[in-house]
């Protein structure tokens, strides 16, 4: 690891202030309190059950007095932030980490050409670049050229390369309007597309248009913003007036769609059929139809029934003639079958790979065959089966996270962004069979030395004795000096797996002495359906009691000690985060919640409320309204107690967790503790995700959550 004189003055400092007192520390930080909020009680009864909520006037976001509140509670967090003497070391040390790295996301092959995000050192954000094949870069799309909160949400090439479709939005709302750029002289066209979030772009093999998914048109804070999408096609070089509408709720009888339902469209690869999948909200499993894309095109579609969502069928990729999903009905880890696209069904599918200790994860189409992406308990790794049978592992050097899996549909062949714990993002181009994976140039590592470090894996155990993994990242030896800092990540929902990831960031709290671990609780996806199922709607206090679980182990196994013990979680993360806080305010010295869910008891009434409904549940039914309350950190925060030091961050913008969740959560927890520390930091400039913004917004974000965590432990 290369070392200056200020970053060893950075350690000491770093290491002396973590031993501080919290007396020491408010003496240093010279901050005033934060603004009182005003209570206004408003009662609820649900189910028998008398709800009172203080702070329901947040909720209206353009109220002057909600935006008072959350700017003063901005200011007094801006100021503790600063005062704190670790802060500027910090500072210094993440955004010379974050400038030392060509950043290239998300690659994607297209008839020789390679497209990717990428940021250079000292750029704030990142450009859509297109590299030929002897090298070659052309910038395509500069987010800086739209303005200063402009935004890459999505992008997608045509299979021939000739032209780009991208999604622009401003500030963080992922409110996208859609664009097209010819990539032959970095042109960008008339096309403009309007309520285009999430467009899910799938092209023609011929690059004359795409399906995308289509928003109603409704304002970002409507309660059914999310509802009645459908999908269009547009052709390059028309207006969006022209599109035509390919299917929406009460478009075609054939296909029952209800209001939360989002539809899409998939081309596949060589095939001569589109797929169709509905999903209701964000679970995995979703209703799929096949048609003939020359009879969807000219508006005769017929579309065939391939599965109902009850059927189980996870993921589907088309390759050529055949169709291959994974069925996860009988077999939560995943089962691999094939049929005939023209004619099979369900009935006469064939099992090409049986359920197996690694969950199937994704399905990615290649040319006579499909990559399938394998995850065991949070490690992935991949392989290709080809449709004639038998497979061939992919040679990626360390399982981890496979970020992304993209296929050129001319040659087959793919480009594969990984990941892990230690080893950083790397770009790696496989053969159409799944050999001779190479490492290519896009994104060389950083200057950092890494090999004080190691990944380890550890197991809790959960209080019905399930094993919960542990990942873990330490200096080596580090656990023989005693307890150190330790920050817990933690998410756990939606049947997603919290995957290996190197963020070059995080080092600077490893230099700090600083240990960060990863609690794969159930709820995700680490161990397929069935891990899911036991964390969503009843089950979701194994999430959060999983959380604990592993945190009493890394106590337990000297890792750490609850004075220097903070945990993390972002969206619906911050159920975990916040149940572990007010289930146990003992075992923690900071908690970060991250856009985090504070009130799932008010969840179904925010514009993006209703698709979540599967995944949490709904107060409109007795079952539902007991899971919510259960989870709702919010209601269960209790006067008197002391509760360890948290910090709320929201974006000011988000569509996906509203704001209010974070401004009530600080405004009831700094009215029942309050000389404790509760901290709101709102981003006037972002929403729900990190994508997009600039380089030294996500630096400042990184120095806060630091700062904040090593102030607050002794």
């Amino acid at each position: 690891m290369i070392f200056s004189p200020d970053r060893r003055l950075l350690l000491s400092g770093v290491a002396a202030a973590a031993l501080a007192g919290p007396a020491t520390r408010a003496a240093a930080s010279g901050a005033t309190r934060p603004p009182v909020a005003r209570v206004e009680p408003v009662t609820d009864t649900l189910w028998g059950e008398t709800i009172v909520d203080p702070y329901r006037w947040m909720e209206t976001a353009k109220d002057p007095a909600v935006q008072a509140f959350m700017q003063g509670q901005t200011d007094y967090a801006r100021a503790t932030l600063d005062a704190s003497p670790l802060r500027a070391g910090l500072a210094k040390r993440v955004a010379a980490l974050s400038s030392d790295i060509v950043q290239a996301t998300y690659p994607k092959p297209a008839t020789g050409l390679i497209f990717y995000e990428r940021r250079n050192p000292g750029e704030a954000k990142a450009s859509l670049v297109v590299r030929s094949a002897a090298g070659a870069e052309t910038v395509l799309v500069d987010a800086a050229a739209f303005g200063p909160s402009a935004v890459i949400d999505w992008w997608e090439p045509a299979p021939d390369g000739r032209h780009l479709a991208f999604g622009l939005s401003a500030g963080g709302n992922e409110a996208s309007t859609g664009h097209v750029v010819a990539v032959q002289g970095a042109t960008l066209l008339a096309d403009s597309i309007a309520d285009a979030p999430y467009a899910a772009v799938s092209w023609l093999p011929d690059g004359t248009g795409f399906f995308y998914n289509r928003f109603a048109g409704r304002p970002t804070s409507a309660p059914d913003y999310y509802n009645d999408r459908s999908v269009y096609l547009h052709r390059v070089g028309t207006a969006q007036a022209q599109d035509v509408k390919i299917i929406a709720p009460g478009f075609d009888p054939a296909v029952p769609m209800r209001a939360i339902s989002s539809p899409e469209i998939q081309n596949g690869v060589g095939s001569s059929h589109v797929a169709l999948l509905v999903r209701d909200g964000y679970v995995r499993d979703f209703d799929l139809y096949l048609a003939n894309r020359a009879a969807v095109l000219a508006g005769r579609a017929n579309w065939r029934r391939i599965s109902r969502a009850s059927d189980g069928v996870a993921d589907f990729a088309m390759s050529g003639g055949h169709l291959f999903l994974t069925m996860t009905q009988g077999s939560p880890r995943g089962r691999l079958l094939k049929l005939d696209a023209a004619k099979g069904d369900l009935a006469t599918a064939q099992v090409v790979r049986p359920q197996e200790a690694r969950v199937i994860d994704e399905l990615n189409a290649g040319r006579d065959g499909v990559f399938v992406t394998l995850n065991d308990g949070g490690e992935q790794s991949l392989l290709f089966v080809r449709a004639e049978g038998g497979e061939t592992p992919v040679s990626i050097p360390f399982t981890g996270w496979m970020q992304s899996v993209a296929i050129s549909q001319a040659d087959g062949q793919a480009l594969v962004r990984a990941t892990s714990w230690l080893d950083p993002a790397g770009v790696f181009a496989v053969g159409a069979t799944g050999t001779q994976a190479r490492r290519l140039d896009l994104q060389p590592p950083p200057r950092v030395d890494l090999s004080p470090y190691e990944a380890l894996r550890l197991y809790a155990t959960a209080a019905d004795g399930t094993k919960i993994p542990i990942s873990l990242v330490a200096r080596k030896g580090s656990r023989a000096k005693g307890p150190a800092p330790c920050l817990v990540h933690v998410y756990g929902a939606y049947q997603w797996p919290s995957q290996p990831n190197f963020i070059l960031r995080e080092v600077a709290f490893l230099e700090a002495g600083g240990v960060i671990a990863t609690a794969h609780v159930r709820g995700g996806g680490e161990y397929g359906r069935a891990w899911h199922e036991a964390g969503m709607q009843a089950s979701k206090p194994n999430t959060w009691r999983d959380l604990i679980a592993c945190c009493e182990l890394l106590v337990a196994q000297g890792w750490t000690r609850p004075s220097r013990l903070a945990i993390e979680g972002g969206s619906a993360g911050g159920i975990a985060v916040g149940r572990a806080l007010t289930e146990r305010p003992d075992l923690f010295a900071a908690v970060l919640s991250k856009v985090g869910m504070s009130n799932p008891l008010r969840a179904e009434f925010e514009p993006n409320g209703q698709p979540n409904v599967p995944e949490f549940g709904s107060v409109k039914t007795r079952e539902g309204f007991q899971a919510l309350k259960a989870m709702d950190s919010f209601h269960a925060v209790k006067d008197g107690v002391r509760y360890p030091a948290v910090m709320l961050e929201t974006g000011i913008n988000d569509s996906r967790v509203e704001p209010y969740n974070a401004a009530k959560m600080a405004a009831r927890l700094q009215a029942a503790n309050p000389t404790g520390m509760t901290l709101l930091r709102v981003d006037y400039d972002s929403g729900h995700v990190i994508a997009g913004r600039s380089k030294d917004s996500v630096d400042q974000e990184f120095t806060d959550d630091f700062t904040f965590i090593l102030t607050n432990m002794r």
